[in-house]
């Protein structure tokens, strides 16, 4: 049996129906999101797929600190661009149902600092097989193309 590390996140919303303006509370940080105004929105905030995809992000990139100071590897930046391509008809209510709405991801590491190509792709696919985000687009059934190297 596997050893848990079960955590709690915990958020409130409190939106006000239109526009589409939502507030995060119950944490010491400020969060809005919104819309942009073509979607009925006043582009007040990100939009709660860029927040998603911006959470992956920072995911991987914690997760990458945590592997590489456990192979030990001295890692001076990286620059993580991702892209989630997302089927909104269930959201547009086209659809019955939102299920296997996310299609594709691709993400794109470059690593800089005093590594190999080997050291790389080895943290590589450790993040991304350790990453939680990652986990719930894979399990979903989207397709995730993760590409790593080092600058």
């Amino acid at each position: 049996m596997e050893n848990l590390h079960v955590e709690t996140f915990k958020v409130q919303a409190q939106g006000s129906g239109w526009p589409t303006k939502v507030d995060i509370t119950g944490t010491e940080w400020k969060l809005q999101l919104d819309e942009p105004v073509e979607d009925g929105g006043l582009n007040t905030g990100a939009n709660p797929m860029q927040y998603f995809t911006a959470s992956l992000a920072g995911c991987q990139n914690e997760q990458a600190q945590v592997v590489a100071d456990e192979l030990s590897l001295k890692i001076e930046q990286i620059n993580i661009n991702i892209e989630i391509d997302l089927d909104l008809s269930g959201f547009m209510g086209t659809s019955d149902h939102s299920n296997g709405s996310y299609k594709s991801v691709r993400l794109d590491a470059v690593v800089l600092g005093e590594v190999t190509d080997e050291q790389v792709k080895e943290m590589g696919e450790k993040v991304d097989a350790r990453c939680p985000i990652l986990a719930l687009l894979r399990t979903s059934g989207c397709k995730i193309e993760s590409s790593w190297s080092k600058k």
